[in-house]
């Protein structure tokens, strides 16, 4: 026998599964709005910030490359749910924002993953998901 420790105590491990479980979640609420997780995170970026926000802004935001933002940004865009304008401040870069149709679906979609999420966590209780809540956020790197 060894002196490791189970694999079950690991918090990194618990982490992935426990990320896992509320993607696969995530990826069923966010089916019926025609949205995959990235996109509908791209999308809640750009209704968060009302005068837009750079396409590095949200590759810093969602810790993705650069450049897999621009698909994302391009398929958003086809269907019309954010818009590209000339950053006034940098005429070589462009501002992501949403639209009014953009904003009424995210609030759609929030409202599913919402749901989604509560039933997930419902054995947790209000209190314990406030905790987790912000436990990961003093451990996630980025959002303040």
């Amino acid at each position: 026998m060894t002196d490791i420790a189970p694999l079950s105590d690991d918090i990194g491990f618990l982490l992935t599964r426990a990320g896992t479980s509320l993607t696969a979640a995530a990826k069923t609420a966010l089916a019926p709005f025609e949205l995959r997780v990235r996109s509908y995170s791209v999308l809640a970026l750009a209704c968060e910030h009302a005068d837009g926000l750079g396409q590095r802004q949200l590759a810093e935001e969602l810790g993705l490359d650069p450049s897999q933002i621009v698909a994302l940004v391009d398929d958003l865009e086809a269907r019309e749910l954010i818009s590209r304008r000339v950053d006034p401040a940098d005429r070589r870069n462009k501002r992501i924002d949403a639209t009014d149709a953009g904003r009424t679906l995210c609030v759609d979609a929030q409202r599913a993953l919402a749901s989604t999420q509560s039933e997930i966590l419902a054995a947790l209780g209000d209190r314990a998901v406030r905790e987790l809540r912000q436990t990961l956020q003093a451990i996630a790197p980025g959002r303040e």
